[in-house]
Formats: structure tokens, C-alpha cells, sequence
């Protein structure tokens, strides 16, 4: 597993676009940490979420997937590892970008979101794990959230991102849904990695 976890670490370092995402994001999250709190966490969690969405489809968008599953049968060690690799960019993500507010004596929410932070980013790894195309992926999600959640939902808790905000709130009952959520696409995730690679 440490193997495992380091190659995919690596790997992910050494792309140029894991650093342009990373730092890009990590930019949008802090400018808007000037505005709000709450947008600085709903910044911060889409960068997580589309950190670990770029991380992970790249393996199927340029095909090293099929290399990497070849020298790693047990596919679910390599869907783990991305999960560590994934929460460790976001909570490195968050935690840069929100500096700012935390030095503004805001240390409880920055604090909060940086703990919810990780599971927001493996949610993000197991999507990419079943869509697999970046663009539609994050294209989705950003529908997602302004159709389903704000207009539709006004943002209450239950689906999964408004319960990441209220997770960053310091809500536990957002953390249980989100938790939630993220439990009810690990089987997907784990189904999708072992299905055809060339698809």
C-alpha cells in the first residue's frame, strides 16, 4: 500500500496540470476567503473536489490506467491510494488558501472546512473513478450545484455538497450526509474499476 501510495503521489507532482489545478484553484479559494467565509469554503471544496477530479481522470484520459491496473491487479489498493493521495492535495489546498481568514481570527471555520476538506476531495476520486472525463465531470458538478442544489434545493442539507458546506459549518449532521454520500458511490467506484478500460 505505501508502494502504491507513493507512486501515485509522485505521479501526481510531476504533472503540470496537477500543479496548475492545484495552484489555480488554491488562488480562486483565497481571493474569495476575502469576500466570505462561506464562499472561501465553498471555493475551497470545489478546488478539492476538482483537484482530486483532475488527479484521477488524467489516468484514463491519457491511458496509463490500463498500464497502471496491468502492474497493480488489485485495482482497489491503486482507488485507496488515490483516495490519501487526493485528501492530502485538498487539505494542503485548503490550507493555503484559507491562511488569510484564519489570520483574521476566523480559526474555527477554517479549521472545520479543513477537516471536511478530505472527504469532499475522495468524493471527488470516486466520480472521476466512474465518469472518467474531467471536463464532464467537473462541468456536471458545477451544474450540479447551481441547478440541483441552489435553485432546486436552496442549498439545504442533503445532497452533497450543501452538506459539505454545512459539514465546514461545524453542522455534524452535514459531516453524517456527506459521509453518506461519499459511502453510497464507493461500491459504483469499486464496480467501475474493474470494468472495460478501453470504453
Amino acid at each position: 500500500m505505501i508502494a502504491v501510495f507513493r507512486s501515485e503521489f509522485y505521479r501526481s507532482l510531476s504533472l503540470r496540470s496537477s500543479w496548475l489545478a492545484l495552484v489555480g484553484f488554491a488562488v480562486v479559494a483565497a481571493l474569495s476567503g476575502w469576500l466570505d467565509r462561506v464562499a472561501w469554503s465553498l471555493f475551497a471544496g470545489g478546488g478539492a473536489f476538482g483537484l482530486a477530479v483532475t488527479v484521477v481522470a488524467q489516468h484514463h484520459q491519457h491511458r496509463t490506467a490500463i498500464l497502471l491496473y496491468l502492474a497493480r491487479p488489485r485495482r482497489w489498493l491503486v482507488l485507496a491510494a488515490q483516495c490519501l493521495v487526493a485528501a492530502l492535495l485538498g487539505s494542503v489546498l485548503v490550507a493555503v488558501s484559507g491562511i488569510a481568514l484564519f489570520l483574521e481570527g476566523q480559526s474555527a471555520h477554517y479549521l472545520t472546512t479543513l477537516r471536511v476538506a478530505p472527504l469532499i476531495a475522495v468524493l471527488g476520486v470516486l466520480c472521476a473513478t466512474v465518469v472518467r472525463r474531467p471536463l464532464w465531470l467537473v462541468a456536471g458538478g458545477f451544474g450540479w450545484v447551481l441547478f440541483a442544489e441552489g435553485l432546486i434545493n436552496r442549498m439545504d442539507r442533503g445532497l452533497p455538497f450543501a452538506s459539505y458546506m454545512f459539514a465546514a459549518g461545524g453542522d455534524p449532521q452535514g459531516l453524517l450526509h456527506l459521509l453518506a454520500w461519499t459511502a453510497a458511490v464507493v461500491p459504483v467506484a469499486v464496480w467501475a474499476l474493474y470494468r472495460d478500460l478501453t470504453a
